[in-house]
């Protein structure tokens, strides 16, 4: 087992916020969407364009950056993609057009999917058998910035407009390239020189999907985080432009619907040893799913209201927050020797999801909650027919528990 020679506890720090990079990123300026468009004279909705172009970017980088660092390193990766974070962030705020606000989105969308995949790598790396806790701990991390950031985005937005909240992710991000540069050592002590080549990087993504559960595990995360997407790209209209609440007071809102992701990720960091990977992505997929046609039932019958909206959401969130760790360790844990490929394939699978969901989201835009709430519940609704229909029969959710690496 190699020695790394960070103490644990430091190295999961920079961990976290590495993870929660991405996200910080969107959540910071999603309360501010409106304030863009109209500041950037662009039309309604090309707010939401933004968004799913970073999440298109954030995915398909990881496919290359993931395995990529499995033949030349963890380091060169991570600093290269957080210096062109940096860069992106800066263009954004000196964007005179919504043209050229998307287009530094997506270089940042590309810069931030570094260190998510990185993040996950690392952790394989060092943590090695005993990796799905960690692995687990970082993703809360991951969901507390997102509880936290669109309350700090909606103040912020309220204080300074739109550029504030992109100034705050430049600081996260530059904090984040100090301490990498300070602090953190080449965790891959197994470079494997034929590892991220082109020529064969399809053949290595179609040999990690020919095991069923990786490709479950996928599904259920694309499914899922594409529900998840379609209000997190869709709620700013609905609840500032619709409801009529502040942008403050959406952050707050945000917050709190967030927040069961904090609930199911820890009770997934406890129990992934003993229950395994698959049982837990299938428990999470059925809240998920509960929540979704809940929060359709009662804008069909009730119509729309804040408390409506807001409460059936908890459930999905808190189901999203025992698929989205445990998907991840399901398929990081088994395949340690191209731990970036999975966390790469992993990342995408999650991000197309999101970039399909917010894509669909724009062009259904309509003025109401409608193309929201129905993308959602559609998101949902395959995220758990899916899984269930494709999982592996009997204990399938131990076996991750028990493989060794």
């Amino acid at each position: 087992m190699p020695t790394h020679p960070l103490p644990s506890r430091v190295l999961l720090i920079l961990l976290v916020v590495l993870t929660a990079l991405g996200e910080i990123s969107t959540q910071l300026i999603i309360p501010s969407l409106g304030t863009l468009e109209m500041d950037l004279l662009a039309s309604p909705g090309s707010g939401v364009l933004a968004l799913a172009v970073f999440v298109g970017a954030f995915g398909v980088g990881q496919l290359i950056l993931g395995p990529l660092s499995d033949r030349i390193g963890r380091r060169p990766v991570l600093l290269g993609g957080l210096s062109l974070y940096l860069l992106a962030t800066t263009g954004m705020l000196l964007a005179s057009s919504m043209e050229t606000f998307i287009a530094a989105r997506l270089l940042q969308g590309l810069g931030a999917c570094a260190a998510l995949v990185l993040a996950r790598a690392i952790v394989r790396d060092v943590w090695q058998a005993q990796a799905a806790p960690a692995l687990a701990l970082t993703v809360i991390g991951m969901l507390c910035a997102i509880v936290v950031s669109p309350m700090l985005g909606g103040f912020l937005a309220s204080r300074g407009g739109w550029q504030l909240p992109v100034f705050a992710a430049l600081l996260v991000g530059l904090g984040a390239l100090l301490a990498v540069l300070t602090i953190y050592k080449e965790s891959n002590q197994a470079l494997d020189p034929q590892a991220g080549q082109l020529r064969g990087l399809l053949g290595n993504y179609l040999d990690l999907l020919k095991g069923r559960s990786c490709r479950v595990l996928a599904l259920a995360l694309l499914f899922t985080y594409g529900a998840m997407f379609a209000v997190i790209a869709g709620s700013s209209s609905v609840y500032i432009g619709l409801l009529g609440l502040s942008s403050a007071e959406y952050g707050l809102t945000f917050g709190f619907i967030v927040s069961g992701l904090i609930g199911g990720a820890l009770l997934t960091r406890r129990m992934i040893l003993q229950v395994g990977p698959e049982r837990l992505v299938a428990i999470g997929v059925g809240f998920v799913a509960v929540g979704a046609v809940a929060t359709l039932a009662i804008y069909k019958l009730l119509g729309l209201s804040v408390l409506g909206l807001s409460l059936p959401q908890v459930l999905v969130t808190f189901g999203g927050g025992m698929v989205l760790p445990a998907a991840v360790a399901g398929a990081v844990m088994p395949n340690a020797h191209r731990a970036g490929l999975a966390a790469g394939l992993m990342g995408f699978a999650q991000m197309l999801g999101a970039t399909c969901s917010g894509l669909l989201l724009s062009v259904m835009q309509d003025g109401t909650a409608w193309p929201m709430v129905l993308l959602h519940v559609l998101f949902a609704l395959s995220a758990f027919f899916v899984f269930h229909a494709l999982r592996r029969p009997r204990r399938a959710g131990m076996q991750v528990a028990h493989e060794q690496p």
